[in-house]
């Protein structure tokens, strides 16, 4: 009797946790009687009738735009693709190291590319910069304008984490 209460509050632990974690949602009986793929009474709405007035037209509502198509056909196609995870970018050297709005900077490190795992060039929270990915170890880039004269933090930042520099803005 004892081993029955102690299995019975382990299964019911299990589901409560399950249940709490998102896991399990509960069936309400009136669920339970229902076919599967029909949605419940409160969900379905019928449709709203808008009167049209004499001399009125009804006009078009145009259609969604409709989004893009997935990058990818298939499972196999994606398996192929450029994997955006790994270690994280390291900044080795800013060539120049200070510079003005609209200066090229080189940026030479590890860990950069490819080109779909670079998420943003940074001098400073609010300040993106302009950049292009030369290679897996180099970036140039374009000091942003609107940023005040001073020390900077420019950070490099990819799918797999971010790095930065001091960077002294003229």
């Amino acid at each position: 009797m004892q081993r029955q209460r102690a299995t019975q509050g382990i299964l019911w632990s299990m589901v409560t946790g399950l249940m709490l974690l998102g896991g399990v949602a509960p069936v309400g009986a009136a669920d339970a009687q229902k076919p599967a793929g029909q949605a419940p009474a409160a969900e379905k709405k019928a449709p709203e009738k808008k009167s049209v007035k004499k001399g009125e037209s009804r006009k078009a509502i145009p259609a969604p735009a409709k989004s893009p198509a997935p990058k990818y056909a298939s499972a196999e196609t994606a398996a192929k693709a450029q994997a955006c995870f790994g270690e994280a970018p390291h900044i080795e050297s800013v060539q120049p190291d200070e510079g003005k709005a609209g200066d090229k900077v080189t940026i030479t490190g590890r860990n950069f590319g490819p080109a779909e795992c670079l998420r943003s060039l940074s001098f400073g929270p609010g300040h993106s910069a302009t950049f292009q990915l030369d290679s897996p170890t180099q970036i140039t880039a374009t000091v942003p304008a609107g940023k005040r004269k001073g020390m900077a933090i420019m950070t490099v930042t990819t799918a797999s984490g971010e790095d930065s520099k001091g960077f002294l803005l003229k």
